[in-house]
């Protein structure tokens, strides 16, 4: 096992976070003047929960990431987060917080620091510094975008992982290249961390969507076997036709298989690869196969997909446990509000109304799912669950809405076309709702 603060310090970038900048190589947390120093376990546990950042990452896992198979009390771990919290100042408990019996959080999102390569002395032609220096430039150029890359892919990575993906590239490798080749790889790394970015933001996830697919694809066009480039412009186009923001369903599909192609051939077994395929199998209804490719990939948001494909081939039971497993791992991913809708419409199929009450009320981050729509299915658990008085309340808030909006057809109900799926959505949801006298929606 690979402990955070036996890595060598050339491989930890510099983070910054909330007006801090944090060097775990020197273990060093700086704010404005102010500068901290940290001891070395007291830095890796920083450093772990800089790399989980939003996430809750409990006592066991931070005590094995940290201090490996050595036995050390709990309190070794209490007195480490206590200096991070001293140092972080009168922010200390707002950004590190405590989430009793479950672990600890960074409520912040931390980016590396890509810092500005000193100016050299000029060099006599044909001197030895200078035969040197494409070489040398190739490996700053690599470090720092490949320090870009991580933070576009998200912070939900080990430390391990994270250090262990900014190295060097082989130097049998740096002989073989030619200074005039190094831009475009530079380039090509550099638009798809930047395409990773513009998915981030307050704007309507379709709009975000939009103004990163170019830079994807001039990425692509620039090193064709950038996989994750590939996969992220296919991840667009499917992504586009879930939120039904589509302006061309057909093409958009058949851009996304070609793209997910590509990403295949140029890396089989890559997970974002892997992931997009199935993605494109997910949109053309072939669910089964979609599974296959969804397990290979093996990342939390996978994981959600394979729970809301037997979802939606009408097997509730199998869908829960993924559902639950993808939510526990990842509760602040972008996709979660979904993921808790479907959860909840999983719940009410398996006759769990009152657990399912509260997966329609306050989903995390994006929905597919509009408010009124959700507001139904809670409608259904609260009257479902013999919670009637909330039921009634709810019911009337509702009637005095705009009925376009609630009439309008239910994207659930359109996901699926699989007759095992629409007989328990209309057992479960449509039956109930035109029993209260919502006549009008899903007819």
């Amino acid at each position: 096992m690979v402990i955070a603060d036996q890595l060598p310090p050339h491989h930890l970038p510099l983070l910054t976070f909330e007006g801090f900048t944090f060097d775990p190589a020197r273990g060093v947390l700086t704010a404005e003047a102010r500068e901290v120093v940290l001891r070395p376990k007291t830095t890796a546990v920083l450093a772990h929960l800089l790399a989980h950042a939003g996430q809750v990452v409990s006592r066991d896992a931070l005590l094995t990431a940290v201090w490996g198979d050595v036995a050390v009390t709990d309190d070794s771990l209490t007195q480490c987060i206590s200096e991070i919290r001293r140092a972080l100042g009168p922010s200390g408990t707002s950004l590190l917080r405590t989430h009793a019996r479950r672990g600890y959080m960074m409520a912040t999102r931390s980016r590396p620091v890509v810092p500005a390569a000193n100016p050299a002395p000029p060099l006599a032609p044909g001197s030895a510094a200078d035969v040197l220096k494409p070489a040398s430039n190739l490996l700053r150029s690599r470090l720092a975008w490949v320090a870009l890359v991580v933070a576009g892919c998200g912070l939900g990575l080990s430390v391990a992982a994270l250090m262990g993906a900014v190295r060097a590239p082989d130097p049998a490798a740096l002989d073989m290249v030619a200074p005039g080749d190094l831009s475009p790889w530079a380039q090509a790394r550099q638009l798809l961390a930047e395409g990773r970015l513009a998915q981030q933001g307050a704007e309507p996830f379709p709009v975000r969507l939009r103004a990163s697919l170019p830079l994807f694809i001039r990425a692509l066009e620039l090193d064709p076997s950038l996989a994750d480039a590939a996969a992220e412009a296919s991840f667009v186009h499917t992504n586009l036709r879930s939120y039904n923001a589509s302006q061309d369903p057909a093409q958009d599909l058949r851009e996304a298989e070609r793209l997910a192609a590509l990403a295949l051939a140029a890396k089989p077994d890559a997970s974002m690869a892997l992931a997009a395929q199935a993605a494109v199998l997910r949109q053309q209804s072939r669910f089964a196969e979609a599974i296959v490719f969804y397990e290979r990939a093996g990342r939390p948001v996978d994981r959600a997909n394979i729970g809301i494909i037997h979802l939606l081939l009408g097997d509730a039971e199998a869908a829960l446990p993924w559902l639950r497993a993808a939510l526990q791992e990842r509760p602040l991913h972008e996709f979660a509000g979904n993921w808790q809708v479907y959860l909840g419409l999983a719940k009410l199929m398996t006759g769990q109304p009152d657990q399912a009450a509260y997966d329609f009320l306050a989903p995390n981050g994006d929905s597919r799912f509009p408010l009124e729509e959700r507001l139904l299915y809670r409608l259904v658990a609260l009257h479902s669950a013999g919670r009637f008085a909330e039921a009634e309340a709810l019911n009337a808030d509702l009637r005095q809405r705009d009925r376009a909006l609630l009439a309008r057809p239910l994207r659930a109900l359109s996901v699926s076309d699989e007759a095992a799926y629409r007989a328990r959505f209309a057992s479960a949801v449509l039956e109930p709702l035109h029993r209260m006298g919502w006549d009008e929606v899903g007819r």
